[in-house]
């Protein structure tokens, strides 16, 4: 068990980058980029956080259903290609299945279309520069206290099948079990599944709609830890909107793995009238214009998304407690497990 997880050995040479203002990843890990800082080397991280991180550069998968025939958008889902739209689907009973499913045939009423969402080595770049600015962003705002161990793995190329997510898709964590549990282990707390958006060949592309989703355990995740699906649009491949994504995987994490208790869960009393001790509880992303200590509180809108993200880890980060986001790690029985941290996942991660 460790659910006030001690940091590993990465922080001894964080402390010593830390005396010279910049925590390098030549020589502290695995990740890009370069923090600046000027926190307290006597201080290291209580919280070094593995983030395991399956860049995709080839997804291939085959829509099946019928034609849909409403004029309501939201009632079909698309696959596109350069000259306009390819197929549509009606989204009742459309169903997302890897090229060589014995049901992957046109038959009766049934039509199939299949597409790749493939990564370029621009856009791989782009995505490993953005983990890393994910990694400098929290580390900053949590004032030292946590150093996300960004473990990147480059994948070829796999089959899948994906999830209707509004009227885009989902990449499931099952799609990645074959290549991502023997990656995955005790250690890992989150972890990103980042694709593609088309084939850079043909043009042709599935409708995403929303680009990023996330699961937590009792929904389906890789391993033992909360998992989250990216897609590299040009609206989820921005640093807010990695970092929204880790910190909604944090807030499952809390609720699900570690337990961390809340005081409001959501019920916030009125702005300006929050408890004096804000590490009490952690808002979500979308509480911008009701958490009580921020700026933003009582707004029509939230006027900067990324300036309340940041605001969640300045204020409402329990600095010096640590943090375990691994059920495999957590000293109970919990979820899949047959026993205290062993049975289901936990005996096949790592492996």
């Amino acid at each position: 068990m460790s659910a006030r997880r001690a940091p590993r050995r990465t922080s001894a040479c964080i402390a010593r980058a830390l005396l010279a203002g910049v925590l390098s990843t030549l020589g502290c890990g695995s990740t890009t980029g370069r923090i600046l800082e000027t926190i307290d080397a006597g201080a290291p991280p209580s919280a070094t956080l593995r983030v395991d991180s399956f860049l995709i550069r080839s997804v291939s998968s085959c829509a099946v259903g019928t034609a849909c025939a409403s004029n309501d958008p939201t009632d079909c889902f698309s696959i596109t290609d350069p000259s306009g739209p390819r197929a549509s689907f009606a989204v009742s009973g459309i169903r997302f299945v890897p090229p060589g499913d014995p049901s992957a045939i046109t038959s009766g009423n049934n039509q199939v279309s299949c597409f790749r969402m493939t990564l370029d080595d621009a856009t791989f770049s782009a995505a490993n520069g953005l983990l890393g600015t994910l990694r400098a962003q929290v580390f900053q705002a949590s004032g030292g206290d946590i150093d996300l161990d960004i473990h990147l793995h480059d994948v070829a190329a796999i089959d899948a099948g994906f999830a209707l997510f509004t009227t885009g898709i989902f990449l499931q964590p099952p799609a990645l079990e074959m290549v991502g549990l023997p990656l995955v282990n005790r250690e890992t707390d989150f972890t990103f599944a980042i694709t593609g958006t088309g084939d850079a060949a043909t043009g042709v592309a599935p409708e995403i709609g929303n680009c990023e989703g996330s699961n937590w355990p009792s929904k389906g995740v890789l391993g033992a830890s909360t998992y989250s699906w990216l897609s590299m649009t040009s609206r989820c491949a921005t640093a807010p909107t990695f970092l929204r994504t880790w910190l909604v995987q944090m807030s499952l994490s809390r609720r699900d793995i570690a337990l961390a208790s809340d005081i409001y869960d959501g019920a916030y009393p009125a702005c300006g009238r929050g408890d004096p001790d804000p590490t009490r509880w952690f808002p979500g992303v979308d509480d911008c214009v009701v958490d009580p200590d921020a700026s933003s509180c009582g707004r029509a809108t939230c006027p900067d998304a990324q300036a309340f993200y940041l605001h969640i880890l300045e204020k409402h980060w329990p600095r010096g407690r640590g943090f375990d986001g691994n059920y495999c790690d957590d000293g109970r029985i919990d979820f899949d497990e047959t026993g205290v941290d062993r049975g289901g996942v936990c005996d096949l991660i790592g492996r």
